[in-house]
Protein backbone atom coordinates (compact mmCIF):
# COMPACT_ATOMS: atom_id res chain seq x y z
CA UNK A 1 0.00 0.00 0.00
CA UNK A 2 2.94 2.21 0.64
CA UNK A 3 4.33 1.60 -2.01
CA UNK A 4 1.15 2.53 -4.23
CA UNK A 5 1.09 5.65 -2.25
CA UNK A 6 4.73 6.89 -3.71
CA UNK A 7 4.16 6.01 -6.82
CA UNK A 8 0.58 7.92 -6.73
CA UNK A 9 2.89 10.87 -5.27
CA UNK A 10 5.59 10.54 -7.88
CA UNK A 11 3.05 10.74 -10.73
CA UNK A 12 1.55 13.69 -9.09
CA UNK A 13 5.14 15.35 -8.84
CA UNK A 14 5.75 14.21 -12.28
CA UNK A 15 2.61 15.30 -14.04
CA UNK A 16 3.69 18.70 -11.96
CA UNK A 17 6.77 18.82 -14.12
CA UNK A 18 5.22 18.42 -16.98
CA UNK A 19 2.86 20.61 -16.87
CA UNK A 20 5.59 23.53 -15.60
CA UNK A 21 7.46 22.34 -19.09
CA UNK A 22 4.54 22.60 -21.19
CA UNK A 23 4.94 26.53 -22.13
CA UNK A 24 6.71 27.64 -25.23
CA UNK A 25 8.50 30.36 -23.85
CA UNK A 26 9.66 28.09 -20.73
CA UNK A 27 11.19 25.72 -23.42
CA UNK A 28 12.56 28.30 -25.10
CA UNK A 29 13.79 29.95 -21.55
CA UNK A 30 15.81 26.24 -21.12
CA UNK A 31 17.35 26.41 -24.25
CA UNK A 32 18.72 29.54 -23.91
CA UNK A 33 20.46 28.52 -20.68
CA UNK A 34 21.70 25.38 -22.37
CA UNK A 35 24.22 27.43 -22.79
CA UNK A 36 25.15 28.89 -19.30
CA UNK A 37 24.43 30.86 -16.67
CA UNK A 38 22.50 34.05 -17.75
CA UNK A 39 20.63 37.48 -16.36
CA UNK A 40 17.23 38.61 -16.19
CA UNK A 41 18.31 40.81 -18.98
CA UNK A 42 19.46 38.84 -21.39
CA UNK A 43 17.04 36.76 -21.41
CA UNK A 44 14.28 39.08 -22.13
CA UNK A 45 16.64 40.60 -24.82
CA UNK A 46 17.14 37.32 -26.49
CA UNK A 47 13.20 36.28 -26.40
CA UNK A 48 11.91 40.12 -27.20
CA UNK A 49 9.38 39.58 -24.40
CA UNK A 50 8.69 41.53 -21.20
CA UNK A 51 10.55 41.22 -18.45
CA UNK A 52 7.76 40.85 -16.11
CA UNK A 53 7.10 37.82 -18.31
CA UNK A 54 9.83 36.56 -18.16
CA UNK A 55 10.27 37.02 -14.06
CA UNK A 56 7.52 35.54 -13.84
CA UNK A 57 8.58 32.31 -15.75
CA UNK A 58 11.19 32.14 -14.00
CA UNK A 59 9.59 32.27 -10.59
CA UNK A 60 8.17 28.76 -11.10
CA UNK A 61 10.68 27.29 -13.08
CA UNK A 62 12.40 28.20 -9.85
CA UNK A 63 9.72 26.63 -7.45
CA UNK A 64 9.74 23.96 -9.09
CA UNK A 65 13.85 23.26 -8.79
CA UNK A 66 14.23 23.51 -12.89
CA UNK A 67 16.44 26.37 -12.64
CA UNK A 68 17.93 28.16 -9.94
CA UNK A 69 18.95 32.06 -9.38
CA UNK A 70 21.67 33.53 -8.28
CA UNK A 71 22.32 37.52 -7.32
CA UNK A 72 25.58 38.67 -8.82
CA UNK A 73 25.38 42.48 -8.05
CA UNK A 74 22.33 44.07 -8.63
CA UNK A 75 21.12 41.10 -11.34
CA UNK A 76 19.67 37.81 -10.81
CA UNK A 77 21.27 35.08 -12.90
CA UNK A 78 19.51 32.10 -13.72
CA UNK A 79 20.87 28.42 -14.85
CA UNK A 80 19.80 24.74 -15.03
CA UNK A 81 19.07 23.00 -11.73
CA UNK A 82 19.85 19.85 -13.84
CA UNK A 83 20.97 19.76 -16.80
CA UNK A 84 19.28 16.45 -17.54
CA UNK A 85 16.27 18.43 -18.39
CA UNK A 86 17.41 19.38 -21.69
CA UNK A 87 17.69 15.76 -22.57
CA UNK A 88 14.25 15.01 -21.67
CA UNK A 89 13.13 18.30 -23.88
CA UNK A 90 15.34 16.73 -26.66
CA UNK A 91 13.57 13.40 -26.68
CA UNK A 92 9.70 14.93 -26.56
CA UNK A 93 11.07 17.22 -29.99
CA UNK A 94 12.73 14.19 -31.64
CA UNK A 95 8.98 12.36 -30.73
CA UNK A 96 6.91 15.10 -32.15
CA UNK A 97 9.26 15.91 -35.21
CA UNK A 98 9.10 11.91 -36.15
CA UNK A 99 5.23 12.37 -35.65
CA UNK A 100 5.12 15.54 -38.18
CA UNK A 101 7.12 13.51 -40.63
CA UNK A 102 4.99 10.41 -40.13
CA UNK A 103 2.03 13.21 -41.04
CA UNK A 104 3.63 14.82 -43.73
CA UNK A 105 4.00 11.62 -45.73
CA UNK A 106 0.75 10.27 -45.09
CA UNK A 107 -0.87 13.77 -46.78
CA UNK A 108 1.54 13.59 -49.78
CA UNK A 109 0.26 10.02 -50.31
CA UNK A 110 -3.23 11.08 -50.30
CA UNK A 111 -2.65 13.93 -52.50
CA UNK A 112 -1.10 11.55 -54.64
CA UNK A 113 -4.24 9.41 -55.38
Amino acid sequence: MIDLERKRELYRLQAELCQTLADPTRLELLELLSEGPRPVKALVRATGQRQAKISQHLAVMRQRGIVVAERMGTEMHYSLADPRILEACRITREMLVDRLRRQHALAEVAQGE
